[in-house]
């Protein structure tokens, strides 16, 4: 395996709720020529593309090729991911193995959503269709009236059974979700790209906000955006030639289980708080990283939070501190972007969600933190090792990157 590096990375100029100035190619091309400015190479340069998004938000199909003429990638090999909110860190890991294997040297990975030109809730209804066949055999009710029906009601609706089942286990209380969302919205107003910024939010305001289904409040909750990003690796060998300085892939690991409404085969529930998959791949990227106490070995961490519990609990499961110890240092302040264990200093998705770019932003977060080219959400300490979480698939895959600021000794 050789050592990848990110070398180049490009966002649009906005993530916004409606991008009407722009149809969707021109919306992506703008992510790609921003990632060809930033690292100074041309298309002739790209040897392969890795393109990520979900079609069904949109309603169209195979947009990599209807695309190719702004992406740069005709007469080029081009490979297609798509895996719900993880999308853009698959489409990533795709790149890096691309590299890594020898089988390319220099790889852009395009990434992307529009929703506003969609229908997410129609989209993620058809992801979770065959599930919702298979409960109605099984005899669950699906009515949303009791157990995991409720996920009829959409993300937020299936997502209150994790937020309440953490809450439990934990002993933080809906006043820390609060708490954490008003830091995140803080945050992205430090940072140029972010959707939903308010340099004034506070826990108390949060609170302010509708409740949906308890625990989770709308000021918990992403918003849909539309925006494109793009990242290019190249081998170690092409890296020191293009640049100085580098954000370097020292692992990525991933891990799914079974879906998070109920296993079916095994006639059981499964807490979709536990989130074996998210502590199974945490130590796999541990492991092939060379990390034995990430809690001191990791300076910087991007959580990919769809609702603001989750950075919490995520936190926890990667093993970034002790179960039930989240709400705690958020208490303390060591979450800020002043604090010890920073994290989501760029908003996080809770923020900013066009979904097929959300998990690579955590990279590119990452990436950017390494190289102090953050801007005003830079955070205080000197990141050398930064950690990347996915999250998505029928809510239960999740993805890990762990990126370093010099090469893996191989």
């Amino acid at each position: 395996m050789r050592n990848v590096a990110i070398v180049g990375i490009g966002y649009t100029p906005v993530f916004v709720s409606k991008r009407r100035d722009v149809c969707i190619p021109e919306m992506i091309s703008e992510a790609v020529e921003n990632a060809f400015k930033d690292s100074g190479l041309t298309p002739a340069d790209i040897d392969a593309v890795v393109f990520g998004n979900m079609q069904t938000f949109e309603g169209v199909n195979l947009p990599h090729l209807w695309s190719a003429d702004y992406i740069a990638s005709l007469g080029k090999p081009v490979m297609r991911i798509a895996t719900g909110g993880t999308t853009g860190m698959s489409a990533f890991h795709a790149g890096y193995y691309h590299i890594a294997s020898g089988l390319h040297d220099v790889v852009m990975v395009v990434t992307y959503e529009k929703q506003s030109e969609g229908d997410s809730q129609v989209g993620l209804m058809g992801i979770i269709t065959p599930e919702i066949m298979a409960m109605l055999a099984a005899g669950i009710d699906v009515t949303g009236q009791k157990g995991m029906g409720a996920i009829g009601g959409g993300s937020a609706g299936g997502i209150s059974y994790q937020a309440s089942s953490y809450l439990h286990h934990s002993g933080a209380g809906i006043e820390h979700i609060d708490a954490i969302a008003a830091m995140e919205r803080r945050n992205a107003a430090k940072n140029p790209y972010a959707h939903l910024k308010d340099p004034e939010a506070t826990a108390e305001k949060i609170a302010q906000t509708p409740l949906i289904s308890w625990p989770i409040r709308f000021g918990h909750v992403c918003p849909t955006s539309d925006g494109a990003t793009v990242c290019i690796l190249a081998s170690e060998e092409k890296a020191a030639k293009l640049v100085d300085k580098a954000a370097w892939v020292w692992a990525v690991a991933n891990c799914a289980s079974d879906a998070t409404t109920g296993n079916l085969i095994e006639g059981i529930i499964t807490d979709p708080a536990e989130q074996m998959p998210a502590q199974i791949a945490a130590r796999q990227a541990y492991e092939r990283a060379g990390i034995e106490d990430p809690k001191k070995e990791i300076d910087y961490v991007e959580i990919y939070n769809g609702f603001a519990h989750q950075t919490l609990m995520f936190l926890e499961r990667i093993g970034m501190c002790e179960v039930g110890e989240a709400h705690k240092l958020l208490e303390k302040g060591e979450l800020e972007m002043s604090g010890r264990l920073p994290v989501n200093s760029s908003g996080g998705v809770v923020s900013t969600n066009a979904i097929g770019t959300s998990a690579m932003n955590r990279v590119t977060e990452c990436a950017l933190q390494i190289l102090g080219r953050a801007g005003e959400h830079q955070v205080e300490k000197e990141v050398h090792k930064a950690l990347a979480h996915g999250w998505g698939g029928l809510m239960q895959y999740v993805t890990i990157t762990i990126l370093a600021d010099k090469p893996k000794k191989l």
